[in-house]
């Protein structure tokens, strides 16, 4: 099948990769007896974390309440808004895994090995305590937290948290420095402010839920959306020069090298939001960033526009990211490619080209 027709094609959901029963196994009931139980907790999510892994575990954090230790550990890249948006919590950024073993880990917004990175073997451990507890809205991943919710329904992870705070009993408050600030930061940031297909009515609601509460959408929104440096308009002159259009003009590949950061002066962390530039063009429906990493890997990023009417046909990169390894939503997701950029791009578009030959 060409390329160019084949694209019109979602891949079936049984042709997902992964582990088969990546399901809930607990209640949020349980849940919370869970964390009632504990006296130290620890929350971690996926390595380079985006708004609504960070508002995952700052919500959790925030909104617990005193008694507790918890402390939130990170492996960056972390982007300076999200460092500005933890504010004074107590939250390490690290690729060392935590020094301690606490009553109880939480795993949030993330349920795969290959995205949890340095603390592989630090949750290894911690999984056979049987102290690892989990919440996800992805599709697919392993079983590291034995207890966990997978909701590939809630529009964010921090959907998930607030219910779960709710079930607990707990305050959410809205002011800055509080949990539904956290929760709201999330929700916005991985709905694309309420413009992606999975902001629907239940997004829209808790939205409104928050804003009731006094969250300032505004001042969030700058701090999330309005905060660059200015290395990062130099990366994406960068990025959008390296532009290769492929399958036809349907996908926009960019790419970013290690000269391409150091002339920029600004590190990988600014990259938030790139990568979704070339899909104003019409006819691209999913576009990939490509950069090298220091340890020179190449990590990739995919994004896809939803289909032009509802039940139309759209890219599913998800299906694209598995093939190498990675994983995340229909419409945003990533990958790790262990060598250059050559070497990825090929690897990008086999996959890719493979994906949509399953149709």
């Amino acid at each position: 099948m060409k390329p160019d027709v084949a694209w019109n094609f979602r891949p079936p959901r049984s042709r997902v990769h992964g582990m088969a029963d990546y399901t809930t196994t607990s209640t949020m009931e349980r849940l919370a007896e869970r964390i009632d139980a504990a006296d130290r907790i620890v929350v971690v999510t996926h390595r380079k974390p985006d708004g609504d892994a960070i508002g995952s575990a700052l919500a959790l954090q925030r909104g617990i309440g005193s008694g507790k230790q918890i402390d939130i550990h990170l492996v960056g890249p972390v982007g300076r808004s999200l460092i500005e948006l933890a504010g004074t919590g107590a939250v390490v950024v690290s690729d060392e895994p935590p020094a301690v073993d606490p009553d109880l880990v939480m795993l949030v917004d993330t349920g795969s090995w290959t995205q949890v990175g340095p603390l592989s073997d630090w949750l290894k451990r911690q999984r056979d305590a049987d102290r690892v507890i989990g919440l996800d809205h992805h599709p697919v991943g392993d079983d590291i937290a034995t207890e966990r919710i997978i909701d590939t329904t809630a529009a964010s992870c921090t959907m998930m948290v607030y219910r779960l705070l709710k079930s607990m009993g707990c305050t959410i408050d809205g002011a800055r420095g509080g949990a539904g600030e956290a929760i709201f930061a999330g929700l916005a940031t991985d709905t694309g402010w309420f413009q992606h297909s999975n902001a629907d009515a239940d997004a829209y609601a808790m939205a409104s839920d928050l804003l009731q509460l006094g969250v300032d959408r505004v001042r969030l929104h700058r701090l999330l959306e309005q905060n660059a440096s200015p290395g990062k308009l130099l990366l994406l002159g960068r990025a959008l020069a390296s532009i290769r259009w492929e399958l036809e003009g349907r996908c926009a590949v960019m790419r970013l090298t290690s000269a391409d950061f150091a002339d920029a002066g600004t590190g990988r962390e600014e990259l938030e939001g790139l990568v979704n530039e070339p899909l104003r063009v019409s006819t691209v429906e999913a576009s990939i960033l490509m950069y090298e990493e220091e340890s020179g890997a190449t990590k990739i990023s995919f994004r896809s526009k939803p289909p032009r009417e509802p039940g139309g046909a759209f890219f599913d990169v998800s299906a694209a990211s598995r093939r190498l390894g990675g994983g995340g939503h229909v419409h945003a997701s990533g990958a790790r490619f262990d060598g250059g950029l050559d070497g990825a791009q090929a690897a990008v578009i086999k996959a890719l080209q493979s994906t949509i030959g399953d149709a």
